[in-house]
């Protein structure tokens, strides 16, 4: 068997068969990831035999969200980088650049104080972030947007909609019109009614994240696809988070297609045996699914329930997370809901230990050590110890801009002479910096406490900054003082290990071991007593969470009756 053919079987079908078959029912093919297989990968490949086939103009890659766009932009596939986008960022191209009334809302909020709608990025939510589902700030006019937005999403007649969505929707529309504005939701129904063929009319489409767009979005790419030789939508319904925008099973599963024109990725390269039994196990019980058999990685690992709730992870929780990270293990927490995190985050922090959420970087409370902003906490620190003569490998000379880094947190009384602080910022960045430097801007008591932090080891330099810190930075200083202190300033450099998160800000992501909280908001646990859809969704989001894990997977306690059934 040649090494094409061997992969071939693997991935689950010909794939050389896309595209060269017959037309006369559709021109739609679909290929289904279950976690771990592959699924960028195979992507990849197939948009390098459109590209051979059609060139580079010819072929349009559209995916869910920035993240995934990014992550096959970097596979160096020979398209221009605007042949890789969000739906919503190729239709807002095709419509000339609109203003975007999300990003346009103070005067909305003036008129409608009751009705307040939180301004948005406008290219954070062209390139499919939006946090409004776990950051808790959502107010009424969010609210009701956001109900807005799943009715039409799911192609509902407006008779049906709810009547205080109705009303919200004729003052929103007014609103729109009176400011020359279109919404999110706009761009897709102005290209489904007005745009027949997707920009630069593709021969070839490509529709990766399909399990995350809505009946609307779904409807668009089918009509783009219809004009175009052949188009593959890539997902897996199984992992559906996004059902409160409107997306169902159905849009990636209807119409029914022949089965030479499905291809199902049958081998995962994440997912252990143990872990795999238990997620299939869960997702069986959903309603409306493509059965998809695929492989575990050959590996055993691990499946448990673990003493702590996300109330409670100081003990059992954290010692299991540990014991781990000595491993040099990578970990992840995963909620369904942010504020079931914030116990986690606050042991972390007290104990030094870093995290971060590479897929939510504007959260904050996610990511507090911001080591991409200069004046962060972390970069200053670092500043400082940068001339200890312990710290051999990292030592240099202070500079002029590591002197103003550091030392524009101190208490200025009895420590910098009057005008220091003014001083500092005209120091030349570049330039060395000397002890006469230092006896000008330093009080002489001050200055001979600092000098003599360098006979001795480096935490007394941390320590001496530490104790004179201007109250008003104390505690943003104090999560980056205590990993330094704890695990040396390296680890401010590092990656972490340690990521946490929401289930849905992490899809696509992955680490050796997955501490999973299985607890539920009260609308959600209300949806997870109902069976059908409400239900199904609750399910979906837990065994995304669940195959995150590739070697092993902890289930803590239920903290309240609240919370989803994830039997092991």
């Amino acid at each position: 068997m040649s090494d094409r053919s061997r992969a071939d079987l693997v991935a689950g079908g010909t794939l050389d068969g896309i595209g060269k078959q017959d037309h006369s029912v559709t021109a739609e093919y679909r290929i289904f990831g279950p976690p771990g297989t592959g699924k960028t990968t195979n992507l990849s490949r197939q948009i390098r035999r459109a590209v051979e086939r059609f060139g580079p103009e010819s072929v349009l890659v559209t995916s869910f969200s920035r993240a995934a766009a990014a992550e096959l932009a970097g596979r160096d596939l020979p398209l221009r980088a605007d042949r890789i986008g969000t739906l919503h960022s190729h239709c807002y191209r095709a419509l000339g650049a609109p203003q975007i009334a999300e990003a346009n809302v103070e005067e909305w909020n003036r008129e409608n104080p009751h009705l307040g709608i939180r301004p948005v990025n406008k290219q954070t939510r062209l390139e499919g972030d939006d946090a409004s589902d776990e950051d808790g700030q959502e107010r009424d006019g969010d609210h009701l947007l956001r109900q807005l937005n799943r009715m039409r999403g799911l192609m509902l007649p407006r008779e049906v909609w709810p009547a205080n969505v109705r009303g919200f929707a004729t003052r929103w529309q007014q609103y729109k019109d009176a400011h020359g504005l279109l919404d999110f939701c706009d761009l897709i129904e102005i290209c489904y009614r007005e745009v027949a063929v997707a920009p630069s009319r593709p021969s070839v489409i490509f529709v990766d994240e399909a399990q995350d767009l809505s009946p609307l979005q779904m409807a668009l790419i089918r009509r783009w696809g219809a004009n175009a030789q052949y188009f593959v939508v890539v997902g897996d319904e199984d992992q559906i988070l996004y059902s409160w925008c409107g997306c169902v099973p159905e849009s990636l599963l209807d119409p029914p297609l022949p089965s030479d024109r499905i291809i199902i990725l049958k081998q995962s390269y994440r997912v252990p045996r143990t872990v795999h039994a238990a997620a299939g196990s869960l997702i069986r019980q959903v309603s409306k699914r493509q059965e998809k058999i695929y492989l575990p990685r050959p590996a055993e690992g691990a499946c448990r329930f673990i003493r702590g709730t996300w109330r409670s992870p100081e003990y059992a929780i954290l010692k299991a997370a540990m014991e781990h990270l000595n491993r040099g293990q990578t970990v992840i927490f995963l909620a369904s809901c942010s504020y079931m995190l914030a116990p986690v985050v606050q042991v972390l922090r007290r104990e030094g230990i870093p995290f971060h959420n590479p897929y939510r970087k504007a959260n904050g409370s996610w990511n507090p050590l911001r080591l991409g902003r200069k004046g962060a906490a972390a970069n200053r620190i670092l500043a400082l110890l940068a001339a200890h003569p312990a710290l051999d490998r990292e030592r240099r000379i202070w500079t002029g801009a590591d002197l103003a880094l550091w030392a524009e947190w101190l208490y200025a009384k009895g420590i910098l002479k009057p005008g220091a602080k003014k001083r500092l910022v005209t120091l030349p960045p570049e330039r060395p910096i000397t002890i006469a430097d230092l006896d000008e801007l330093f009080e002489a008591g001050a200055l001979e406490e600092l000098l003599a932090c360098f006979e001795g080891d480096w935490r007394e330099l941390l320590r001496w900054w530490k104790d004179r810190l201007s109250s008003d930075v104390q505690k943003r200083a104090e999560y980056p003082l205590q990993i330094a202190a704890t695990s040396g300033p390296q680890a401010l450099v590092e990656t972490p290990k340690v990521i946490v998160g929401t289930i849905h800000s992490v899809k696509g992501g992955e680490a050796d071991v997955v501490f999973l909280f299985p607890d539920l908001s009260q609308a959600a646990d209300a949806a997870y007593q109902r069976f059908g859809g409400p239900r199904d969704a609750v399910i979906r989001t837990f065994y995304v969470g669940m195959t995150r894990a590739r070697e092993a997977l902890y289930i803590a306690e239920k903290a309240s009756a609240m919370a989803a059934s994830l039997a092991t």
